[in-house]
């Protein structure tokens, strides 16, 4: 599998580049991690590149690289960071148990398909995901591939479905489809279930692609450090009008 487009692989290029930088400047105090390198869409729309970093106590996802917005993950706490530099807000989510109750309906498939190619050596499965009868993802599976990531982001998924749960329940019946229970709410570190996604689309034709990655790179410590004098809230306020 490799990036489709001239500009993606500038963009890494630019990537990889500024990164020389900043490891330059931190190989001493800085902190070991791996580096995800991805390329998005959302709901079949245009491509944008988005970068993970993942560390022993961190996960750091950059959505959509160059708008300063980004999400910290802390694994040892098990709380989720979302910050928004244009409103110089942080969107602070805590780990809670899921308490809605799952319906008995929603029966979780998979199905494997053939060996489909080769992703940087490991070879690819393609994988396809059911509830209640219904095709949820679609994805192509290296397995073996950088299982402390698998980790990490599985451990991600799950902090945030109690969240998730709580905003099923106040939705309106029938807005909510199979798929979205299970993505969200009751399965919801699924798709790493059988390895890495290196390639995966869901119903809604979100895609998400592994373009490239880099190990046991050393990185600044301010990349996991919140802004001081962003105001912070709940999903609670939200939903309390607050």
């Amino acid at each position: 599998m490799r990036a489709k487009g001239w500009w993606v692989r500038v963009l890494i290029k630019l990537g990889l580049a500024s990164w020389i930088l900043v490891l330059a400047s931190c190989a001493r105090s800085g902190v070991h991690a791996t580096i995800l390198f991805m390329q998005e869409r959302e709901l079949g729309g245009p491509v944008f590149p988005t970068r993970i970093i993942v560390s022993s106590r961190y996960v750091r996802i950059d959505p959509d690289i160059g708008t300063g917005n980004y999400i910290l993950f802390d694994r040892k706490e098990r709380v989720i960071y979302s910050v928004d530099t244009a409103d110089r807000t942080i969107l602070v989510i805590h780990s809670h148990p899921v308490t809605l109750v799952k319906p008995a309906t929603l029966v979780d498939v998979v199905r494997r398909g053939h060996t489909k190619g080769q992703f940087l050596g490991y070879p690819l499965v393609h994988y396809r995901l059911f509830t209640a009868g219904r095709q949820c993802y679609d994805i192509e599976v290296a397995q073996h591939l950088l299982p402390h990531a698998v980790k990490a982001l599985n451990a991600y998924a799950e902090t945030l479905a109690g969240e998730q749960a709580i905003t099923a329940e106040n939705t309106p019946a029938g807005l909510e489809t199979p798929c979205d229970l299970a993505d969200n709410v009751f399965d919801p570190g699924r798709i790493y279930a059988q390895g890495f996604p290196v390639r995966m689309v869901d119903t809604d034709k979100n895609e998400k692609v592994l373009v490239n990655f880099k190990q046991h790179v050393v990185v600044a410590r301010k990349l996991f450090v919140l802004p001081a004098d962003y105001v912070r809230y709940s999903p609670e306020e939200i939903r309390n009008g607050g």
